[in-house]
């Protein structure tokens, strides 16, 4: 009898463990098609999102841990401005820089879903090169490797940190570059460079605003020859990153027409005097509807907004300072962006 009841005990257990491990197979399962539908349903999500997509542009800046809330402020403008069908890629070239900086880039992502923010840490890099003191930072070197990092990519927009975006940027992106290196605005410095070296002043571009053709850039190898050029001639360069990029690349650049950049001058008279001096068919009138309504908005070397320098054209055009500062309020640390220039403003 007792041994009838030690069967019945032991076959119980053994059933019970039995269903045991048949629950805990079926939770394993049941977990893992949970995890498989959740990501489907993220992929999902993703598709549909880029669905609603049709003008993808990359987009990609160079600064250090002193310009971080610069760059979001002209970040900000791209998004503004930006169709619903827009979607912005950037790509943030940094050094320096901390994850509570990086957070403060970040916020465009998630008050603007349609961009996405990549980072690339760029160490030490051209911290050997030599760059005027108190003017520049190694930070302006990235830009010549970018066909490097991004070799995926065909094509991308650079902007200098100090630039305001006023209209969706679809049209400058598709600006035509077959053949070409680069597409930027006439620059109108570095003339005693140009006599210098024996090169024509035709095609120099201001390297603050480019459509970069990466595809070409990678053919022609053109970052190591920049490189290149750099370390042979470090110690006479006036302008580090403009004079060495445009002797290598002047043959195959091409210049924006003056609808989409204008750059800041003093006084109304300038631009006009800067179109006329680069040959480039435009009018007066043609200047000021330029400068009234621009795709793109660059400061010079000079004139910033934490410099406190006028930078009006009366009726020419709005004033752009105002514009930067219209823009700065939109973000979450526009009195944090007023406390920092008052202190730089103090260090001029």
């Amino acid at each position: 009898m007792k041994i009838i009841k030690y069967k019945a005990y032991f076959y119980f257990i053994k059933k019970k463990n039995c269903l045991l491990i048949n629950q805990n197979k079926i939770s394993l399962i049941f977990g893992k098609l949970i995890f498989i539908f959740v990501i489907m349903i993220i992929i999902l999500n993703k598709l549909l999102l880029f669905s609603n997509y049709y003008n993808f542009i990359n987009v990609a800046y160079g600064f250090d841990n002193n310009y971080h809330y610069i760059t979001h402020v002209s970040m900000k403008s791209i998004m503004l401005h930006q169709n619903k069908d827009t979607f912005i890629n950037f790509y943030l070239l940094v050094s320096n820089i901390t994850q509570e900086q990086k957070e403060v880039i970040n916020r465009i992502s998630f008050e603007h879903p349609n961009c996405k923010i990549k980072f690339f840490d760029m160490g030490n890099k051209f911290k050997n090169f030599k760059i005027p003191s108190g003017i520049w930072s190694t930070a302006n070197f990235y830009r010549i490797i970018l066909q490097d990092l991004l070799k995926h990519e065909k094509k991308i927009l650079y902007l200098d940190v100090d630039t305001l975006v006023y209209k969706d940027l679809t049209k400058i992106y598709n600006y035509n570059i077959e053949g070409k290196y680069y597409i930027g605005m006439p620059e109108y410095k570095g003339k005693s460079f140009f006599q210098k070296y024996n090169v024509s002043f035709i095609n120099f571009i201001n390297t603050g605003v480019m459509l970069c053709n990466l595809e070409e850039l990678r053919k022609g190898k053109i970052s190591k020859k920049i490189e290149d050029f750099i370390i042979q001639n470090n110690n006479d360069l006036k302008f580090p990153v403009n004079e060495p990029t445009n002797y290598i690349t002047h043959s195959k650049n091409g210049y924006f027409t003056p609808e989409y950049v204008v750059i800041g001058f003093c006084n109304e008279f300038e631009p006009y005097n800067y179109y006329k001096h680069f040959k480039m068919n435009i009018s007066v009138d043609g200047v000021i509807q330029s400068y009234k309504d621009p795709y793109i908005y660059h400061f010079i070397i000079h004139i910033k907004p934490w410099r406190g320098i006028p930078h009006s054209f009366g009726n020419v055009c709005v004033d752009p300072i105002a514009r930067f500062y219209e823009i700065a309020r939109k973000t979450h640390y526009y009195y944090k962006i007023l406390d920092i220039f008052r202190i730089l403003y103090k260090k001029k």
